[in-house]
């Protein structure tokens, strides 16, 4: 198959057992644009290994959207499969359960076991413009682990360079200290952000790591930042003003020429 990584999201519509473990609804890859969505994929419903993995991201579940994550877990089961699971031994989730019964989406997305209809245990990180991150395809036998994800989103949302062993919290790699210099000392910059949005965080902490200050728009209760936005009918997040030049999201080789980097 061909790459994901750095492309846009192959699309996806399936019904799925609703986050309440009740009812039936459909779940789009456009639902979750604006949001980082962590997409797994597991092989089977009444298993052994499958449901210590189903609850394991569910105990993380408020940690994942604490970091602006939903999560949607998918096999090719029914749905009524899957509210039989829930309702006799695996409990409810918070999360929704895809059915992908034509194989479809699984086949897009390079983990499906032709010769038994099943999944591999395939995870994507989807970023909030629906482009793929991060992707980890493995055998069946064994788990996955929702904090080394929580570290790698994360990691992901610095927009830095992350060592190997990196967590939440350390610094990331900087730029070479002669690459700091370039950005001139006078440059102006005004960012637009938006607390929940991943990307303005990363353009953040890019601009921190390279000694940049910068003047911070939070667009849920500036009324003259939120009037900037509407003249000018920008949609995307983050937009950063670089001594007049705007910069309309997450586009870090313009904001790296317009700071002279």
């Amino acid at each position: 198959m061909d790459r994901l990584i750095g492309k846009k999201a192959p699309w996806f519509s399936m019904e799925v057992l609703s986050e309440d473990g009740e009812n039936f609804s459909q779940a789009a890859l456009a639902d979750y644009a604006g949001k980082w969505l962590v997409l797994f994929f597991y092989p089977m419903d009444f298993t052994f290994v499958c449901p210590t993995e189903l609850t394991a991201f569910s105990d993380c579940l408020e940690k994942f959207r604490e970091a602006g994550a939903e999560l949607l877990s998918v096999s090719t089961d029914s749905v009524y499969t899957h509210l039989a699971w829930q309702r006799n031994g695996l409990g409810k989730l918070g999360y929704p359960m895809a059915s992908d019964q034509t194989l479809q989406v699984c086949a897009d997305y390079g983990v499906l076991l032709e010769e038994k209809g099943v999944a591999l245990r395939g995870l994507f990180l989807i970023d909030p413009e629906q482009i793929v991150r991060y992707s980890v395809i493995h055998d069946n036998n064994i788990g996955r682990n929702p904090d080394e994800v929580l570290r790698v989103l994360a990691a992901l949302q610095t927009g830095g360079l992350c060592a190997a062993g990196w967590t939440e919290g350390e610094d990331t790699l900087h730029p070479e200290q002669e690459e700091r210099e370039t950005v001139a000392g006078d440059v102006s910059v005004r960012i637009y952000t938006m607390p929940s949005c991943s990307y303005c965080r990363s353009v953040k902490e890019f601009l921190k790591n390279a000694g940049v200050d910068y003047e911070e728009i939070n667009l849920e209760t500036d009324k003259d930042g939120q009037a900037f936005m509407r003249n000018r009918g920008y949609r995307g997040l983050p937009v950063t003003v670089i001594s007049g030049k705007e910069i309309v999201g997450y586009d870090m080789p313009k904001i790296k020429d317009a700071l002279g980097m």
